[in-house]
């Protein structure tokens, strides 16, 4: 089976997944062991591998993956489950410490984010992100941590990581940032308001109550977070599905005539349009959960559709060449991959798109010479 079959494979499973519906059993029946192979193999890339293997698992017995790969998709859903319980476990661990030492934050994304899936703890985990919302607080809580032996590792300028039991753990002093400085500006004034407010709504995770972002920046952000990769180097199916659940489980609490001037204001309209439209075209999504106008066609969304199924997560999967481990070495291969991928997509935002060689170019000499 080519490619291309492969992939409307994993996108009806996906689908089916995300919306919790039954898949289209007539697609599944009698299927080889090497076209299952190629479906979970695609769904790992993209870091949606629980989801697929729980719908997998949920066909009709003359629909079921070969028995011997059933098992290594029961534990690897299980494991999942897991990680995400021990996730949880460590935010509530931190969730104590940070108020004991008078830290308050925001959940940023990953946790926060998989409310929105029909089965929470299927969502494929990754780090824990925290705001530390409160000037000044990103680099007391730093001073405090390592005042406890942790060690702390700079990030991109706006937060540092630590790691606890085994999970990373992102503190942000900022939401996140633009390269295009007037966009980078209205962030930083958002982030301030939203900062000086502290009208953050309180989601529930097991036991534990922690901020999110208010509905609006949190609809925003999350396509900001993804479109940001994607310009770079790439994004996978986890953070599109993050996006539109997102929008779906919360579009009653979103003014669309606001969110779309503010999407105007940021330059990134049209590509929220073009995201959107893939999302309708190829995972089934109602466009009447999009705080906008969705085109009913558009020719970049097959474009951004087949980015995303060769890219997989963050764009690590492309085909061809993998970056080298070697520093500077492997810094050329980042840059020239996001030199390539501007010239392919620079008029899906010319704003943001364009300005990108200039300003990685920068910043990689920047690391290259420390």
């Amino acid at each position: 089976m080519d490619d291309s079959a492969i992939n409307v494979l994993f996108l009806k499973l996906l689908s089916a997944a995300i919306w919790d519906k039954p898949a289209d059993v007539t697609l599944f029946n009698n299927l080889d062991d090497r076209t299952w192979k190629q479906i979970f193999r695609l769904a790992r890339l993209q870091s949606v591998s629980a989801l697929i293997a729980c719908k997998a698992l949920s066909l009709p017995q003359e629909c079921l993956p070969p028995r011997q790969q059933n098992a290594a998709l029961v534990s690897h859903v299980e494991q999942t489950r897991a990680r995400n319980l021990k996730m949880m476990g460590v935010l509530a661990t931190i969730t104590d410490w940070y108020e004991e030492a008078g830290f308050p934050f925001v959940l940023l994304k990953g946790l926060a984010n998989g409310i929105n899936y029909p089965e929470p703890l299927l969502r494929n985990p990754g780090d824990v992100d925290l705001w530390l919302y409160r000037k000044g607080d990103s680099e007391r809580a730093k001073t405090w941590l390592e005042s406890k032996g942790y060690e702390t590792i700079d990030g991109n300028g706006i937060h540092y990581i630590f790691t606890e039991q085994g999970i990373h753990i992102e503190n942000h002093r900022r939401v996140s940032y633009f390269d295009h400085k007037k966009c980078d500006r209205q962030l930083a004034a958002m982030e301030k308001q939203a900062a000086e407010d502290e009208h953050f709504p309180f989601i529930q995770l097991g036991d534990l109550k922690v901020r999110q972002l208010p509905v609006e920046m949190n609809a925003f952000f999350l396509f900001h977070h993804m479109f940001r990769h994607f310009e770079h180097l790439g994004v996978g199916f986890r953070q599109f599905c993050d996006w539109i659940l997102f929008l779906k489980n919360n579009r009653g609490q979103i003014d669309p005539v606001s969110f779309t001037v503010q999407a105007q204001s940021y330059k990134l309209l049209y590509p929220m349009q073009v995201f959107a439209c893939a999302a309708v075209k190829y995972l089934d999504a109602p466009p009447d959960i999009f705080p906008f106008t969705v085109p009913t066609d558009n020719a970049f969304a097959h474009k951004v559709m087949k980015d995303v199924l060769e890219g997989g997560n963050f764009g690590f999967h492309h085909p061809g060449k993998k970056r080298p481990e070697q520093k500077m070495r492997g810094m050329w291969f980042s840059y020239k991959t996001t030199v390539r991928k501007s010239l392919k997509f620079w008029s899906l935002s010319p704003q943001h798109i364009l300005i990108l060689p200039a300003t990685k170019l920068i910043h990689r000499l920047r690391i290259g010479f420390k």
